[in-house]
């Protein structure tokens, strides 16, 4: 049997801008995620999971015909990393298995939006890698849950599958790949794993252990507007974005508590002063007008989901949050994975 446990991620600094390739963002992987558990099986394969009611059966090693449905990241994980297998002929030790899924991302009113279809990519290549003893690097294990992430996505920085695959905290560049994009977007490509990707770059950081970071879910589904958006960033916002979240790893690098806050704050106001109005719901307002000198900013796409504070000292912040019908919880940094 195997079993393992996967993070989730939360961005912090470089939202929007780590779309356009090399741009750069700050990432932690959280410890509410996933886990996943695999045994043995005879016959044919099946998937269960705690958020989909109806089971999946599969053959291990039989192409998925249609993604397009409730377990299409499953299947994607499952097809692109088979595939590398045969690619290397490393696929002699495959057999049937079934594989149960449960997840700590959700709430009753939805989900936290913790990247959860990213770590479900992660968490299937990880698991199948165990399994099978297959001992990939830890960066191939991340290029093959981004295809797979990206096939069914067809747009996005990856960095939640990079953050999620590397644990910890890390500074991530995106990479461009578009000298690979083809006309029907077919990601499941096990070849691309082999290659460097440009621009891509995953460092890992030591987190200060003095500073606590503080969630603030709103439980309000996001809507993201990344399609409509991607055409009207300019390059100043790009250039503006990088150069203060290389300050803001600067800053945690040095454990500079007061220049990570200030820098914080200069990445809200671009992203507020650059995205649409609705951005900023009510509920974001709110906690954005409460952080004060304390560090802490809008998470991710904005338009619901969550914000967060960076605590040194102690606070009132959690019964704020909550007064303003927002969901204050401190998280945990997953633990770095070593590959």
């Amino acid at each position: 049997m195997t079993k393992i446990s996967i993070p989730g991620k939360l961005f912090l600094a470089g939202e929007y801008a780590i779309t356009h390739p090399g741009n750069t963002a700050l990432i932690v992987a959280i410890t509410t995620g996933l886990q996943i558990e695999i045994t043995s099986a005879t016959n044919s394969s099946t998937i269960t999971s705690d958020t989909i009611s109806d089971d999946l059966k599969f053959n291990i090693g039989q192409s998925f015909s249609e993604l397009n449905h409730e377990w299409r990241f499953v299947c994607a994980a499952i097809k692109i990393f088979t595939q590398y297998l045969d690619m290397k002929k490393l696929n002699d030790n495959l057999h049937e298995i079934h594989i149960s899924i449960e997840s700590d991302m959700n709430h009753s009113t939805g989900k936290l939006g913790l990247g959860s279809s990213a770590a479900v990519v992660v968490g299937i290549i990880s698991a199948l890698n165990k399994h099978f003893e297959i001992d990939l690097p830890i960066l191939k294990q991340f290029k093959l849950a981004a295809l797979a992430h990206l096939h069914i996505q067809k747009n996005g920085s990856l960095g939640d599958v990079a953050a999620i695959t590397y644990g910890g905290v890390i500074a991530y560049n995106s990479p461009d790949l578009s000298t690979y994009i083809l006309s029907d977007k077919n990601w499941i490509q096990p070849e691309l794993v082999e290659i460097t990707w440009q621009n891509l770059k995953i460092t890992p950081l030591l987190w200060p252990a003095s500073w606590n970071i503080l969630l603030g879910a709103t439980h309000e589904s996001a809507d993201t507007h990344k399609a409509l958006l991607s055409g009207s960033l300019t390059t100043d916002f790009f250039h503006q974005s990088d150069e203060i979240t290389k300050n803001i790893i600067h800053s945690v690098i040095n454990s500079d508590y007061n220049n990570f806050s200030n820098n914080l704050k200069s990445n809200q106001i671009l992203l507020s002063n650059t995205l649409p109005k609705k951005y900023v719901t009510p509920k974001l307002s709110k906690l954005l007008q409460s952080l004060g000198t304390t560090a802490g900013k809008i998470s991710g796409a904005g338009f619901g989901d969550n914000g967060f504070a960076v605590v040194n000292a102690p606070t009132k912040l959690p019964e704020q949050w909550q007064a303003a019908g927002i969901d204050a919880r401190y998280i945990k940094i997953a633990p770095q994975n070593r590959g």
